[in-house]
C-alpha cells in the first residue's frame, strides 16, 4: 500500500501528519520526497548518514576528436552547449539537464565522453520508532529536483510495498511523479484562503490522475472552514480529520516529540485519521 501525503501549500503540516502516521503504521517505510527541504528526519530526531550519491550525466567534450559540426548544440533544449569561435562546444554546466541527447546525436565516436556530477543524496536510516526512513536531498544550489525525487522513489519501491510518501509543496511535474501509483492521497490543508486555494490545485491533480483522496484539516480553529468543506463536496473527497491548532501540538513539534507519543488529546485525532484512511483504502 502506498499512502501519499500532499496538500499544495507549504507549511500546512504535511510532515507532521506523515511522521505521526508512520509511527502509528509501524509496518510502513516513511519516504521524504520533499527533496529541496526534507525535514522528516528533524521531526523524528534522526541523523542522516551514509548517503548514496545521485548522479546526473554531463558531457565531456574531447576536442581531439570533435569536428565542430555543432549538432550537440543544436539538439540541446536547455541551451547548455554553446560553440566558441572555432566551433568547438563548451558546456554551461548549470543549465545541463543530463538528458544525453548531445551524445546520442554526435556523429564522431569518442568526441563526447560520459561524465557525471552529484546533484543530491539518498539516505536510508532506521528510526527509534521501529520503522525505516528514506530521505532524498537535493544539494544546495542544484535545480534538478526531478532526478533526485525519481531516484529516491525508485529506491523506496524496491525496498518495500508499504510506503508513506511525504511530498513537497506545490502541484507541478515533480508532484505528479511523486503521487503516481498511490493507493490513497491525504491532502493536508489549513483553514486559510491560501490553504483552500492550493488545496484545490491538489484535488484537481488527484482527480485528473484518478487517485483516491481524503482531506485532513490541520490548524483547525484558526479560520473559516466553509471553503474547504465546499471543495470537499465539489470533488467528492471526504474530510477524515481535523487537527486543532493548540499549544500542545506546537510544543510537541518544537520538542521533536511526535504527538502520538504524548498524552495530548490530539494524539487520539491522529489515531482516528489513521483508521479513516485505512477504511477508505479498503472501500476502494
Amino acid at each position: 500500500m502506498i499512502i501519499s501525503i500532499s496538500g499544495g501549500k507549504g507549511g500546512t503540516g504535511k510532515s507532521t501528519v506523515s511522521t505521526n502516521l508512520a509511527i502509528l503504521l509501524q509496518e510502513f517505510t516513511l519516504v521524504d520526497l520533499d527533496v529541496e527541504a526534507p525535514n522528516d528526519h528533524i521531526l523524528l530526531n534522526v541523523k542522516l548518514t551514509d548517503g548514496i550519491p545521485v548522479k546526473l550525466f554531463k558531457p565531456k567534450f574531447n576536442h581531439e576528436y570533435c569536428t565542430g559540426c555543432g549538432k550537440c548544440a543544436e539538439v540541446c533544449n536547455d541551451s547548455a552547449i554553446i560553440l566558441n569561435r572555432e566551433g568547438r562546444p563548451i558546456l554551461l554546466e548549470e543549465l545541463c539537464a543530463g538528458c544525453t541527447a548531445c551524445k546520442l546525436v554526435c556523429p564522431v565516436e569518442k568526441a563526447i565522453e560520459e561524465d557525471f556530477k552529484v546533484v543530491g543524496y539518498i539516505y536510508e536510516n532506521e528510526t527509534s520508532y521501529g520503522f525505516k526512513l528514506i530521505t532524498g536531498e537535493l544539494l544546495e544550489g542544484e535545480e534538478r529536483t526531478y532526478k533526485v525525487l525519481l531516484e529516491t522513489k525508485r529506491k523506496a519501491l524496491k525496498e518495500g510495498k508499504n510506503l508513506i510518501f511525504d511530498t513537497a509543496a506545490g502541484a507541478g511535474n515533480s508532484i505528479f511523479k511523486a503521487l503516481e501509483g498511490s493507493d490513497i492521497v491525504v491532502a493536508v490543508t489549513e483553514p486559510t484562503p491560501f490553504g483552500a486555494r492550493d488545496l484545490e490545485k491538489i484535488l484537481y491533480t488527484t482527480s485528473y490522475l484518478k487517485l483516491k483522496t481524503v482531506i485532513v484539516i490541520n490548524k483547525s480553529g484558526i479560520g473559516d472552514e466553509e471553503e474547504i468543506v465546499d471543495l470537499s463536496e465539489k470533488y467528492g473527497y471526504p474530510i477524515v480529520g481535523r487537527i486543532p491548532y493548540s499549544e500542545g501540538v506546537i510544543r510537541s513539534y518544537f520538542s521533536k516529540t511526535p504527538v502520538v507519543k504524548t498524552k495530548l488529546p490530539e494524539a487520539e485525532v491522529f489515531q482516528e485519521i489513521k483508521e479513516r484512511i485505512l477504511e477508505e483504502v479498503k472501500c476502494s
